[in-house]
């Protein structure tokens, strides 16, 4: 016989729950009436030989030791890591979630993080349970749940009836070994096809094989948009970038293309977080319970100051997650992030790092006058055009994007746009005359060139800042070197010629004195040179 109160009703507890599993849980009021007339029945054999004033109160419902129990026993209960186990502390809760895994509904196969839900399931068992006993019911989960990792096989895919096996394109079931926290909403169908839609109003025919050719006339951006499509289903491959649909006109496709992003991966399974929000408190908590970012619009004129979070989330590293009124989350998000840009944004990251992290697609097309929004609204939400997308983008072969040359045209002028610096080098050193250029004159000249392309702003970028940007740029420039940007050397005849740029940008501080006023540009444009100089070097 238990020696007190909490050791009777755990013994009553488990006895009743070892006749209870996952497979056969029972009916909730049943098996909490159960565990009560146990309780009640124990009780009643301590209280036989316990003095008046000594003996038990019988329970009127489960306490939230109880609900635990029956949860870890009844459900397949786990505490999950999603900070890919990495770190001390890698068990506790600012690095794991609590999963209820899913064995019917449309979660089915997956794994529950939400509290709501696991309060509901709670409230089986004891529907006047209080917040506060709820709390102590997680806390007991925390403790004793057993300890997972998210299933991370690039080549498993939870779809809505099963997992999908990319590599041996089999359909496995479900199973509570396989951690997933969210699926795609569209069955894996083997036998789906290509569908036509005729709308009978305007007498047209459809279908999304013919519609996805008509967003780009160039045939390789149309397979990377079919990639792009199969990528947000899989988001366990290491992608390692984010898509940015570009065009600066309306009416394009890549909205409406967007759509059939987030009806195949599902409503809840997608977060949408603009750039700029991905460096602010609090914003990235939806990325705990999604698939992918999908994000319709960015505002005109974004500038993002820091793009740790973006880069972070890009590659599946670890980031911080704060979220109110709760312990903040290492968390590493895997899933792709495809971004819509009206407006190319500037953002203070110009690393190489951070370019190598962008799949630029525009889109050139525009559907002004001949919209068809019923496709948007109606076509692209039918289960069996979803089905077909589905089974073509998961019957397609590859680990990563085949990126176009127009892809990368795009990204180049994005790097342009984003970085000055680049921008004046790529106009400015292909016409450099002398040999030898020192950073002080390329740094007046920048200055004077920024205020002549950007509307008469005045940089504030330092000249030691820009020196270290035209550094990192040279290897861009096969012609030109600097071993060392800290070493001084001799002009010698590296600088002799008159160099033009002097007169265009009115660097009066390089004119020749004598000659500031001369028309004659050799005099005008030939400074008188100091011993030496620190800069870049023609090879």
């Amino acid at each position: 016989m238990a020696s007190t109160k909490d050791e009777t009703m755990k013994e009553a507890t488990l006895s009743v729950l070892n006749k209870y599993t996952p497979q056969n849980p029972g009916n909730p009021g049943t098996v909490a009436g159960e565990i009560l007339q146990e309780c009640e029945s124990l009780i009643g054999i301590e209280n036989s030989v316990r003095q008046a004033g000594h003996k038990w109160r019988t329970p009127e419902r489960l306490v939230p030791f109880q609900i635990a129990e029956v949860l870890l026993r009844v459900y397949y209960v786990a505490m999950i890591n999603v900070a890919n186990g990495g770190g001390d502390g890698g068990d506790d809760e600012g690095y794991s979630l609590i999963g209820l895994y899913q064995t019917t509904g449309k979660n089915l196969g997956t794994y529950e993080t939400s509290e709501t839900e696991l309060r509901k399931t709670a409230r089986l068992y004891c529907p006047s349970m209080t917040k506060r006993e709820f709390d102590e019911v997680m806390t007991i989960l925390k403790e004793s749940a057993v300890r997972v990792q998210p299933c991370r096989e690039p080549h498993l895919v939870p779809v809505n009836n099963g997992i999908f096996d990319y590599d041996t394109k089999q359909l496995l079931e479900f199973s509570p070994d396989y951690v997933f926290l969210s699926k795609s909403r569209v069955d894996y169908n083997p036998n789906a096809t290509n569908v036509v839609i005729h709308n009978p109003i305007d007498n047209t025919d459809w279908d999304v094989e013919s519609w996805m050719n008509t967003l780009s006339d160039d045939p390789e951006v149309v397979n990377v948009l079919w990639q792009v499509l199969g990528a947000i289903l899989r988001p366990n491959v290491p992608w390692n970038k984010s898509v940015w649909f570009y065009s600066e006109s309306g009416n394009n496709g890549k909205g409406t293309l967007c759509e059939l992003m987030r009806q195949l991966v599902g409503h809840g399974n997608y977060a949408s977080i603009s750039l700029a929000d991905f460096g602010k408190d609090f914003m990235l908590e939806p990325l705990i319970h999604a698939q992918a970012v999908i994000t319709d619009e960015n505002d005109v004129g974004t500038y993002v100051d820091k793009a740790a979070n973006l880069k972070a989330v890009v590659t599946g590293d670890a980031i911080n997650i704060n979220r109110k009124f709760k312990v903040p989350l290492t968390y590493c998000f895997h899933g792709l992030v495809v971004q819509c840009l009206n407006e190319m944004p500037r953002i203070r990251d110009k690393s190489d790092s951070f370019y190598r992290r962008q799949l630029f697609i525009a889109f050139t097309k525009c559907f002004t006058g001949v919209e068809r929004k019923y496709i948007k609204q109606d076509y692209l939400h039918r289960q069996e055009v979803l089905e077909y997308v589905l089974y073509k983008v998961l019957n397609m072969n590859y680990y990563s994007f085949d990126v176009p040359g127009a892809c990368e045209n795009v990204l180049e002028e994005y790097k342009e746009f984003n970085d000055p610096v680049r921008q004046f080098a790529e106009e400015i050193f292909p016409v450099l005359k002398w040999d030898l250029v020192p950073f002080s004159f390329l740094y007046a000249l920048y200055v004077e060139w920024y205020k002549k392309n950007f509307s008469g702003r005045t940089e504030t970028r330092s000249m030691v800042a820009f020196t270290k940007d035209v550094v990192t740029l040279l290897p861009a420039y096969p012609e030109w070197e600097c071993d060392d940007k800290r070493k001084a050397r001799k002009p010698g005849n590296k600088m002799d010629v008159a160099e033009p740029l002097i007169a265009e940008y009115n660097l009066t501080d390089w004119m020749d004195p004598k000659y500031t006023a001369s028309k004659d540009m050799d005099k005008r444009c030939h400074p008188v040179l100091k011993e030496n100089y620190r800069g870049i070097v023609r090879k």
